[in-house]
Order: C-alpha cells, then structure tokens, then sequence
C-alpha cells in the first residue's frame, strides 16, 4: 500500500515538474520573443532595405531600434550590385509594427549602423523624421557607424597642433606645454582602449 502510495507521489512531482517547466518557457517566450519578434495581433510590419557600402557587422537577426526603442529587426543580408553605383551591401529590415512606426519612417530619415551594450551588439539605429516618401518597400541610403579612433587621432592632431602653436608663442611657458603633453598622452590612453572594445 505504502508502494503504490510513494509511486502516486513521485509521479505527480514530475507531472508537477514538467508542468512547471512548460509554464515558465511560455512566460520567457512572452517576455523575451514576442516583443523582440514583435507579434502583434492586427498590426502589419513594413519591410524595407537599407543600402550600405560595408556590413560593419550587421547580420540577420541584428535588432533594429527606432529613436532608442526597439521596433523590429535585420531579416537579411546580401551583397548586390546596383545600377550606377556598383555593389552594395543591402540590409532587409522589418518593423514589426508598421502602425506605430510607419508614419514617422522616411527615405531621408537617418539610418545608420551603431554598437550597443557592454558586448557591443551591433544594431542598426534609425532617427525618425524627414519629409521624403513612406519608407514600406523603398531602398534607404545607410550611415557607416562613428569611427571613434578616427576622433581619437583627429583630437591627437589638434593637441600637438596645439602644442606646437605654445611653443612657438610662449617656449618658456612650463605649465602650457605640460597641460598639452597631459592632453596628448590622455588621448594616447584613449585610443589604445577603444582599439580593445569589441566591434
């Protein structure tokens, strides 16, 4: 009797389990997947395609956000060749949410390639506005990501130009010429810590 009452247990503890298991994979799906997939019910998604000259990283499944919200996602990648202008990387983005996003996303709004996170996932980021045609189904000129050690080495010119211009100005000036070698070696530091950031 004791038998069939412990076997009556032990199966309704992993009826219990399994259930438990299939409650919590269905709550990370609606947290996670559905607003990252955008499954809404009675809202189209548009679909366009950015135009870039290089990838930059940016694959399928690269999450699109719009002013900072995230709206849809990277569908897919290739390489083309346009007329007159060659080959291009062309980037197909869905907006889950066209209602919503759609009346604000233009042919001249901003469209451009950036990093985000600790990891630096790359995304592609959009600044609604502009006064060209709807963005559904159209072609959109891409912006390269910020090269952050091209502003690096252009702040490195601008101190020894800097430096340079005291020494000429005032050469027995300690103090200048000090605050500008700080500068130059501030921004060394710099470079050299964004050459290390992942891509």
């Amino acid at each position: 009797m004791s038998d069939r009452v412990g076997g009556r247990s032990r199966a309704n503890f992993w009826i219990g389990l399994v259930f438990g298991g299939i409650v919590a994979a269905a709550l990370l799906f609606s947290v996670y997947y559905v607003p990252r997939k955008g499954i809404t019910f009675g809202n189209e998604a548009i679909s366009f395609t950015v135009v870039l000259e290089q990838a930059h990283g940016l694959h399928a499944g690269s999450p699109v956000y719009v002013s900072g919200i995230e709206a849809g996602e990277v569908s897919a990648v290739e390489i083309r060749a346009l007329d007159r202008i060659g080959y291009r990387v062309l980037a197909t983005v869905e907006v889950f949410d066209g209602e919503r996003f759609g009346p604000m996303l233009k042919t001249d709004s901003t469209y451009q390639v950036a990093s985000s996170g600790l990891l630096g996932e790359v995304t592609l980021a959009i600044a609604p506005g502009g006064s060209g045609l709807a963005v559904a189904n159209q072609l959109v000129n891409g912006v390269a990501p910020t090269d952050f050690g091209r502003i690096v080495d252009d702040l490195g010119y601008i101190a020894k130009r800097l430096a340079d211009f005291m020494d000429a100005r005032e050469p027995g000036d300690p103090n200048v010429r000090r605050a500008l070698v700080d500068l130059q070696t501030t921004i060394r530091n710099l470079r050299d810590f964004s050459g290390n950031l992942p891509r």
